[in-house]
């Protein structure tokens, strides 16, 4: 068989994973009392009263009005029941802030009640990319008012003089400053930008990109640096350690960039993809460590499922910017996925983390990570639909 035609197996057989996998944590992700678990044991089995971080539930809202849209699972009822736990519960607090929209806190109890009402950016994110998913799906103009509202909030209280926003408010001691958030912003805007087709949120993403340039992106190592200090100059000298996965991450959005902006994004995507496999491959396995250090040394050998799940985006990506050899890459990451972190015997469930040698690891099934295997899933069919 061709590497095309092999990709079309592979990502038919992911597509249908995740269809079973819409349904069964519609099932059993959901809480009667509101919103969606922080996880699952292994079993299948809830942990009802465990902390709820605010931005999986919009995470959860994201892939399922994005299911919706694609009419892989009906599942609004779902999305409704988070996104009404979400910008509930999840809204509340944030007395510290003053005037104007607050954004949403950071971690709720099962029940709702509020454990930590800090704002994170990192998490503001995800409520514009769950609000604009909402839009493009159920025509849910109150979701893009509360997308809309964040983007205030962001504006008017975190952000930075020299460009990009600041951790959270209240400001972390810390003083550090990372990559990752504005990652998101950078997935959020563009997202916004292609479902509502407002100029703005493209304008917002170009400010994500001018970031990306001058101090993400080292060109010489072919490197993402994930740490600085306040201004910009990066942590302990190298930014370091840093992510694979956030690597092809950035691969993927920087070629949605380039779809959506016109402008070549070749020289930046090739080089993190040659060097998130240079850096974090685990050879014996042919998947991608959590964290390296830009020495080469990993940080973090273990293996997360979502690093996976990037590579996959990353190589379709690239295959879907003409760069055909990469269809054997993609292929390659579904089936690697599919075997070593999918097939458990809650079917429509997953590993979330393997050792080094690939031994399962994790003790629970983090719902955070619906998030990234369905985005996959989705990118990998849109594809394959492509090449008819």
């Amino acid at each position: 068989m061709s590497f095309e035609t092999e990709f079309l197996s592979a990502s038919a057989d992911f597509t249908a994973w995740c269809k079973t996998a819409l349904a069964y944590w519609a099932e059993h992700g959901c809480d009667p009392r509101g919103g969606a678990y922080e996880h699952l044991f292994m079993d299948g089995s809830p942990d009802a009263d465990h902390l709820r971080r605010v931005r999986v539930q919009a995470r959860f809202v994201y892939v399922y009005a994005h299911a919706a849209d694609l009419g892989w699972y009906d599942g609004q009822d779902t999305c409704d029941h988070v996104w009404r736990f979400l910008t509930g519960p999840g809204f509340a607090g944030g007395d510290f802030i003053g005037n104007g929209p607050k954004g949403c806190a950071h971690l709720v109890t099962g029940t709702g009640a509020m454990h930590d009402d800090m704002r994170d950016t990192y998490a503001q994110a995800f409520v514009l990319l769950a609000g604009a998913w909402r839009y493009k799906a159920f025509d849910d103009q109150a979701a893009l008012k509360v997308a809309e509202d964040t983007l205030k909030y962001l504006d008017s209280h975190v952000k930075a003089d020299n460009g990009g926003w600041y951790e959270a408010l209240p400001a972390p001691v810390s003083k550090q400053r990372r990559q990752n958030p504005h990652m998101h912003l950078f997935e959020s805007f563009l997202a916004l930008y292609e479902l509502t087709g407002q100029a703005t949120y493209l304008a917002r993403a170009d400010e994500m990109f001018v970031l990306f340039e001058a101090y993400f992106f080292d060109a010489e190592r072919k490197a993402l640096l994930e740490f600085f200090n306040p201004d910009w100059s990066p942590e302990n000298g190298d930014g370091g350690p840093t992510e694979p996965g956030h690597m092809m991450e950035w691969c993927w959005l920087l070629r949605v960039y380039e779809r959506l902006s016109g402008k070549n994004m070749d020289a930046y995507a090739n080089a993190l993809f040659e060097g998130g496999m240079d850096y974090g491959l685990n050879p014996k396995l042919g998947l991608l460590c959590d964290a390296v250090e830009l020495d080469g040394r990993p940080s973090k050998p273990t293996l997360r499922s979502w690093p996976q799940t990037e590579l996959i985006k990353a190589s379709v990506a690239q295959a879907a910017a003409g760069q055909t050899k990469y269809f054997e890459d993609a292929t390659k990451a579904i089936r690697a996925l599919m075997t070593y972190y999918l097939d458990v015997p809650v079917k429509g469930g997953w590993a979330d983390q393997l050792d080094p040698d690939g031994h399962i690891i994790s003790k629970v099934m983090p719902t955070s990570t619906f998030y990234h295997l369905f985005c996959a899933a989705a990118e990998a069919d849109k594809l394959a639909q492509s090449l008819g």
